[in-house]
């Protein structure tokens, strides 16, 4: 089968669910529609939230369109369900949205943790390499949405998966180098949980006195940096620092990493956390600059990439970071980079 024929036939799959939906719009907008809508409208809320999304679903489920869609295009058909059908005849929507839109979620979420679960097993399986959870789940999530999304996607699962699931322990190879234990970092971070904490009890109470809604959406968003932060904390002993054939993989939990290969290396140097600086180019692995108590410093010969959690790259000639081995690490990428 052509890559055109493909394409013709997953537009199809794409364009009869979305012609019925925008059939069903049109007839809540007819007279017909106006008289009889109290008996109507059940009618056209199990269109929008069964038959449309089950058509879909039987459109796509033999072609190369993933079956995870399917909780988009549902959560498109309620979206669209809310603004067409009037407010005084959605009953049998808003039970819908109470009880669907969570277990759409947590289905989405489950099959997810498991696909990927899967997938890194037969990647180390057949090849020897190592790849964590998070690296196999960008890579998953990249192949079910478009590049943004599936970034924000791989981000908010991986901050459950690290904050609230994995408790195995993490046993380092011979490549491997942890970059947490004597920097204090993790220390820090969790005390600015506690800040998250008080801070939350106190805002929530000022603004409660203006407006009780405004005051609980605050005490969300207070609750949500709290939970991104135990997230972050819980992932830096799961993806250690590691050395590979080839390249450097730099990582300071989910937060961010990068990789460089041996080649772009001028040098690496042993210094003390006093030594940090601002010039331009410099970056710290963690983004948090003088809190990382850096111990290693690495010259580059052209400019690299560090990739952060949210928000673009940014460009750096001279990364810090701290690592717990670093006398044995420094050896170790030396003895790359300069053969």
């Amino acid at each position: 089968m052509t890559k055109t024929s493909t394409f013709q036939k997953n537009t199809i799959a794409f364009i009869i669910p979305l012609a019925l939906l925008i059939l069903l719009v049109f007839l809540t907008n007819t007279s017909l529609f106006s008289v009889h809508q109290s008996f109507l409208s059940p009618f056209v809320t199990i269109d929008f939230m069964i038959t449309i999304p089950i058509l879909y679903f039987l459109l796509i489920r033999k072609r190369s369109i993933s079956n995870v869609t399917v909780a988009p295009f549902l959560i498109l058909c309620i979206v669209i369900a809310s603004y067409t059908i009037p407010s005084e005849n959605q009953d049998l929507l808003s039970l819908s949205k109470t009880w669907l839109i969570p277990i759409i979620e947590l289905s989405v979420l489950a099959v997810i943790i498991i696909k990927v679960r899967k997938a890194r097993t037969l990647y180390k399986t057949s090849v020897n390499y190592h790849q964590d959870f998070y690296s196999a789940l960008v890579t998953y999530c990249a192949s079910l949405f478009p590049k943004n999304v599936a970034k924000l996607v791989a981000n908010e699962v991986a901050l459950i998966y690290y904050g609230f699931f994995n408790f195995k322990k993490t046993i380092l190879k011979d490549n491997e180098f942890s970059n947490y234990k004597g920097s204090g970092i993790l220390s820090t971070l969790s005390a600015l949980i506690l800040v998250v904490g008080i801070e939350m009890i106190t805002v929530h109470i000022i603004s409660a006195k203006w407006s009780p809604t405004l005051a609980w959406v605050l005490t969300g968003l207070s609750i949500y940096s709290a939970l991104q932060l135990i997230g972050i904390i819980r992932s830096v002993p799961k993806r250690p620092i590691t050395i590979n054939e080839h390249h450097l993989q730099l990582r300071f939990g989910i937060l961010s990493e990068t990789t460089i290969p041996y080649d772009a290396i001028d040098r690496i140097e042993i210094i003390n956390s006093s030594d940090f600086d601002k010039e331009k180019g410099t970056k710290t692995l963690s983004l948090l600059g003088e809190l990382e108590q850096s111990n290693i410093v690495i010259y580059l010969k052209s400019p690299q990439q560090l990739d952060f959690i949210y928000g673009k790259p940014k460009t750096f000639t001279k990364l810090l970071l701290f690592v717990d081995d670093n006398q044995n690490f420094k050896s170790k990428v030396e003895a790359y980079f300069s053969e």
